[in-house]
Order: structure tokens, then C-alpha cells, then sequence
């Protein structure tokens, strides 16, 4: 998936306490990527909304310390919105 504000691919970071976790930009693309989360792959997540993304409306999405980030990364990469 590659972040329309960007343009940059979006990559799985790994957060010490709360494990893999993407920074999605503004809101279009958070929209479509929570349902194909959702809907199509089945991947649940905690959303938050920190204060560097909120003019946008990006969110950054947590999937918790058991999730395998590779996966995650897989997945985002087939993701064209």
C-alpha cells in the first residue's frame, strides 16, 4: 500500500510494548484500509489518532504483540488503493 500523501510505501514498525503497528496518513486512506482489514483480511487492530496525523486524518493502527509482522507487511503490499 503506498500512502497518497506520501507516496512512500507503508511499512510495519514494531512498537516495544504494543508490537507491529502502520501509520496510515489521512483519513481516505485509513477509511479504505479499515474495511479491508476488516472485510477482507480478517486482521483486527486498536486504532489511535496521535497528534501529527490528526490535521489529515491518519490514524496509526496496532495489532498487538502476537501478530506476525512479516504477514502484516505481505498484506499491505497487496493492497492497492
Amino acid at each position: 500500500m503506498i500512502d497518497s500523501k506520501t507516496g512512500e510505501r507503508i511499512m510495519v514498525f514494531i512498537d516495544e510494548l504494543s508490537g507491529p503497528y502502520i501509520r496510515v496518513s489521512v483519513w481516505n486512506d485509513a477509511d479504505a484500509l479499515e474495511d479491508l482489514l476488516s472485510d477482507k483480511y480478517d486482521v483486527l487492530y486498536e486504532m489511535k489518532s496521535p497528534q501529527d496525523l490528526k490535521e489529515d486524518g491518519g490514524k496509526e493502527y496496532y495489532f498487538g504483540s502476537v501478530a506476525d509482522p512479516e504477514k502484516l507487511q505481505e498484506i499491505l503490499d497487496e493492497i492497492e488503493i
